[in-house]
């Protein structure tokens, strides 16, 4: 047999393998949630332009499927080529402190992933409305296609593809089992490497996270402190009529007695003594303040919301968490004061990271 021969059957078998080897993308072209005071939408829409749409007002929710013409799912695909839109990532959407309540969330495939756009309020929508709006309007017009309703019970599922959204190689088709995940560098920071032993993490000791409401201004903070002193803080402002966001962070490290001395504060029985009753769903007042602890403890985290509203009679319809935040005056006090006012360095705004990690 000649080499040629031989090469030509090693191609033919290696095809059925390559072809197994092929990313299959997901049948589903897009997924769009809209939430406002009194409605709540969302529709999920695969690529041959059928659409699941479900529709909350009040305490019913309607159940409608249908299918687009083909003229119809090529505008819908047109919109969502907008390049501005096509651009964008989470990254880049900023959230006002002072906003309008209006959630629109946005997942769309791209080729070979799955773009996720999440907008939580109509301000952080504005300057991308010229490429959402025609997307919103779709979705509010979709009831008014050809389609059939179905019954909430039968049909309500939260427009949330069955199973999970993800990418997998057709050999997998038809497995429940999730696909494997990518197997670490062998050079990288490994516990199973005892070569290169990755270092154990520094226990936190405290995460706090505050909300204060005035009729002047909205400020949010965040403050990490771990175990060996060092601490991270954020602080986001708006003042009432300003589309600006103040941003400020510091960080740096506490010296061993101021360490002591939190964790006295942390141990006082007017914080330790405090429990966590219940998540509520009921929506945040409107003015005061509210003052999120995670202690670590040495057996588990203490994990307590404390509200200026706590039993508060007449305001019964907000959230007024776990106890009073005059509880934790001293520890607002150390924090004010060992923090903000004589925090040893700024960091720079753009390097902000939710108090994920210090300094």
């Amino acid at each position: 047999m000649s080499c040629s021969s031989i090469l030509k059957l090693l191609l033919i078998a290696l095809v059925p393998t390559l072809a197994c080897a092929q990313v299959e993308s997901p049948p589903y072209l897009l997924r769009l949630e809209h939430t406002r005071l009194d409605s709540h939408e969302c529709v999920l829409l695969q690529k041959t332009g059928f659409f699941h749409l479900e529709s909350d007002s009040g305490d019913s929710t309607r159940v409608f499927e249908g299918d687009l013409s083909a003229g119809e799912l090529r505008q819908i695909q047109s919109d969502l080529q907008d390049r501005g839109l096509g651009a964008l990532s989470q990254e880049q959407i900023e959230e006002p402190l002072i906003r309008r309540s209006e959630f629109l969330r946005l997942e769309v495939f791209r080729d070979d992933h799955w773009q996720e756009l999440t907008f939580r309020s109509a301000e952080s929508q504005e300057p991308y409305r010229n490429s959402l709006q025609p997307l919103v309007r779709w979705l509010n017009d979709l009831h008014k296609l050809p389609h059939k309703e179905l019954s909430e019970d039968a049909g309500k599922n939260n427009c949330l593809p069955l199973g999970k959204i993800a990418l997998k190689k057709r050999s997998e088709e038809g497995s429940s089992e999730p696909a494997p995940t990518a197997r670490k560098n062998s050079t990288a920071l490994d516990s199973s490497n005892p070569a290169v032993a990755k270092p154990e993490p520094v226990p936190a000791l405290l995460q706090l996270g505050s909300l204060s409401v005035k009729s002047h201004a909205v400020r949010q903070a965040c403050v990490l402190i771990v175990a060996n002193g060092f601490y991270r803080a954020e602080e986001q402002e708006q003042k009432e009529g300003s589309k600006r966001v103040e941003i400020k962070i510091t960080g740096g490290k506490f010296a061993p007695e101021e360490i002591s001395q939190l964790q006295q504060l942390l141990n006082d029985p007017a914080i330790a003594g405090i429990h966590h009753r219940k998540t509520s769903h009921m929506t945040l007042p409107m003015s005061g303040e509210m003052l999120n602890l995670q202690i670590y403890r040495t057996s588990s985290v203490q994990d307590v919301v404390l509200s200026s509203t706590f039993n508060r009679r007449d305001i019964p319809f907000f959230y007024s968490g776990d106890g009073d935040i005059s509880s934790a005056q001293p520890l607002v006090k150390f924090v004010t004061e060992h923090v903000w006012t004589a925090g040893s360095g700024r960091l720079d705004p753009s390097l902000r990271n939710d108090c994920q990690s210090a300094p």
